[in-house]
């Protein structure tokens, strides 16, 4: 039985099925109306630290949810930055000290206040949890000097130098969530009280409620904002895709939100189906692409590298695989995004381009067998991804063969997270997939690790490669307070990174959501669109 098939007969068993499922909730009076039941790949056994790195933890279950629980001191919306835990702040001349003026009557979820005693806790403890991985996740965790608490709602942060990306970095929710000191040990270790504890501001908790598949979470009694319609939700654990789709579709859960967890050709599905709503962010959350080991042959060859980027049809993967929903993608970011809108000439799509410029570069196929050699060498290689999310297996098979196509033997490799990051920063990899950070990261840390001074993301070190003293470059950009040098420096970037075709941009990511419409009357995206805001649910 084909794919159309397939799809065909899930239609039409949803369509019976919805009638059933539309009525169970329609007459629900019951104690959980005014629960939502959501699904998530990883459990969630490493606990509730919002600090997430390789060195913390190998589990990113809570990682989507962390806004419900914790909060920052400034937020990020609409391409603005806007108050948190900070009603307001104020920027020094020179860019090194950040006074922040707190929110008062506001307490962490275990009822202890929150104040500029516990932002300093947290700022001087926040180097020490991230280790070794301090900076990879926004640089002004590297530049924390003093915290310097003026009064019981002011506090000033030092920084040893000024850093354009600062103010974001205050918005990240990993690393820069505000906890309360109870959780926080002096020498940055993690209490086991994190397992079963949340210790945030936000408008959710957790107690400890779960059975090993299902954990449930209640509203924080102390919360200080508007009071969300949603009185307790659970996360159920479901690794597979397609049963995340089958136990939306028999009621044993209300919604999935994110693209990593549902493919576009079963949220296609679900928008056709009665008693379920299927939309999409209008935010890009971040941008799928290859990035290319110049290190290494055959694609430490210019004319290698742009054959492989005339090779990809973007606009039929746009069609077929992401069904239209995520647009091609002709940079490294989104040019919505500060200092990114630089003019670059796309590379279109031409099959016979490519072969030309292998062929002028000496990669012909003598023998016959439909992969090109040079020098007795073949022209082969890998694409290394990583499982386990919606269409990437499509995804990479259809880059891999549209390479096979002008004479590149390229074949996919997936693996598990842990292997393909150690294989990434191992540099044993011939092209790698990845997607950039996110709307929340996206371009100040992104750009920021791109410094080999830094090298704690391999990936995004690839981007400055062929570029002397690159990190001088970066250095002088993360401290620049010129907003016209600091554009000039991105301008130079992105065409570098374009010209020397060092990453191939596929598409930019947009999030999915299907809930029962029978339940949730409406949802609305985060500011960024990854994370699962729970109190954006309206209910029935």
């Amino acid at each position: 039985m084909n794919k159309k098939h397939v799809l065909l007969l899930s239609t039409i068993m949803l369509i019976i099925f919805s009638a059933i499922v539309g009525c169970s909730f329609s007459s629900a009076g019951d104690d959980r109306a005014s629960e939502v039941t959501f699904v998530e790949s990883w459990d969630f056994a490493s606990g509730f630290h919002p600090i997430n790195t390789l060195a913390v933890s190998t589990n990113h279950g809570p990682a989507a949810y962390m806004p419900n629980f914790y909060e920052t001191l400034v937020n990020y919306k609409d391409g603005e930055f806007v108050p948190g835990l900070a009603e307001s702040w104020d920027i020094s001349a020179d860019g090194q000290v950040y006074t922040f003026y707190l929110k008062e009557n506001v307490k962490f979820s275990d009822g202890t206040r929150f104040d500029a005693e516990a932002v300093k806790k947290n700022l001087e403890v926040i180097p020490i949890m991230l280790g070794d991985y301090n900076g990879t996740m926004g640089r002004v965790t590297t530049l924390l000097d003093q915290i310097v608490v003026m009064d019981p709602y002011t506090v000033e942060v030092h920084l040893t130098s000024p850093y354009y990306g600062a103010l974001k970095d205050f918005t990240m929710p990993n690393p820069m969530a505000m906890v309360s000191p109870n959780g926080l040990e002096s020498d940055g270790a993690m209490s086991e009280e994190w397992k079963t504890t949340t210790f945030g501001t936000g408008p959710y908790m957790y107690e400890g409620e779960t059975d090993g598949t299902t954990y449930t979470f209640i509203k924080n009694p102390y919360y200080w904002g508007e009071d969300p319609q949603v009185e307790k939700f659970h996360i159920k654990v479901i690794p597979d895709n397609d049963t995340k789709l089958l136990a939306l579709r028999n009621g044993e859960i209300d919604m999935i939100v994110g693209a990593k967890h549902v493919s576009h050709d079963g949220f296609n599905e679900m928008k056709a189906v009665a008693g379920f709503e299927a939309i999409i962010s209008e935010a890009v959350s971040s941008t799928r692409t290859l990035g290319f080991n110049v290190t290494k042959a055959p694609f430490d060859e210019l004319d290698v590298r742009l054959a492989a980027s005339y090779a990809i049809d973007k606009l039929g993967i746009s069609s077929s695989i992401f069904s239209g929903v995520e647009p091609k993608a002709d940079s490294i970011f989104d040019p919505s995004m500060p200092y990114t809108d630089v003019n670059l000439t796309p590379y279109e799509y031409d099959k016979e381009k490519a072969k030309e410029l292998l062929e002028n570069a000496g990669w012909v196929d003598s023998d016959g067998d439909g992969v090109r050699e040079k020098n007795g060498v073949r022209l082969e290689g890998e694409i290394l991804y990583m499982t386990g999310q919606a269409m990437i297996d499509d995804l990479i098979l259809a880059l891999a063969t549209q390479l096979n196509e002008i004479g590149m033997a390229i074949k996919p490799n997936g693996m598990e997270r842990m292997a393909y990051y150690s294989k990434i920063q191992q540099n044993e990899f011939t092209i790698a997939f990845n997607e950039t950070y996110g709307i929340i990261y996206d371009p100040y840390t992104y750009i920021s690790n791109m410094n080999p001074d830094h090298m704690m993301d391999n990936f995004a070190a690839l981007g400055l490669s062929f570029v002397e003293n690159s990190n001088e470059i970066i250095n002088a950009l993360n401290v620049s307070v010129d907003e016209e040098e600091i554009q000039e420096t991105y301008s130079f970037i992105l065409t570098e990174i374009h010209e020397k075709a060092i990453f191939l941009p596929i598409s930019y990511m947009k999030e999915l959501a299907v809930y029962n419409s029978a339940k949730i009357e409406e949802y609305t995206f985060y500011s960024y669109p990854s994370f699962i805001d729970v109190t954006a649910i309206t209910l029935k």
